[in-house]
C-alpha cells in the first residue's frame, strides 16, 4: 500500500541548505506527516509501525519526515513523499526466519587444538622466565 498526498499532510519552510538567491526568496523545505491511525493498515500493522518507527513519530502519533534536498518544493515533496513511504515499506517487512544449524563435526577439535596451541605458548613463557629479585 502506497501513502499518496491524500493521506500526508505538507508544510513548506525555508531550506537551510545552499540555494543562492533562491534559499532567501523560497520555501523549498518540506515537512511532511501522516497519522497513524488513518493509514490503512489494521491494527497489528499500525503497532509494528509505532514500535518500528518510534524516533519518527511525534506525541500526536504521526510519522514526520523532512527534505530539503533541491531547490524544488515539488520535487522536495515528491522525495518526502518517498521516503516516507520507504520509511513504511521498510518497518511493515517481516524478518526472515532464522533457520537453527548444527556446528561442524570436528569443531570441538580445532577449538581443543587451539587451546593446547595457546597453553604451549603461555608453558614456553614460564620455563624461560627468571623470577624478579633473585639477582
Amino acid at each position: 500500500m502506497r501513502i499518496t498526498l491524500n493521506h500526508a499532510k505538507f508544510s513548506a519552510s525555508r531550506s537551510s541548505k545552499p540555494g543562492g538567491m533562491n534559499v532567501d526568496h523560497r520555501s523549498t523545505k518540506i515537512h511532511m506527516w501522516v497519522r497513524v491511525d488513518e493509514l490503512p493498515f489494521d491494527s497489528h500493522e499500525k503497532q509494528m509501525l509505532r514500535k518500528k518507527l518510534a524516533h519518527h513519530i511525534n506525541q500526536d502519533d504521526e510519522i514526520w519526515v523532512e527534505c530539503q534536498e533541491t531547490r524544488s518544493q515539488e520535487t522536495n515533496r515528491d522525495l518526502a513523499l518517498a521516503h516516507l513511504n520507504k520509511l513504511i515499506e521498510d518497518a511493515l517487512k517481516e524478518p526472515p526466519l532464522r533457520v537453527p544449524n548444527e556446528p561442524p563435526l570436528n569443531a570441538e577439535d580445532i577449538r581443543i587444538h587451539d587451546k593446547k596451541k595457546v597453553s604451549e605458548k603461555k608453558r614456553g613463557r614460564r620455563e624461560g622466565h627468571i623470577p624478579h629479585g633473585n639477582s
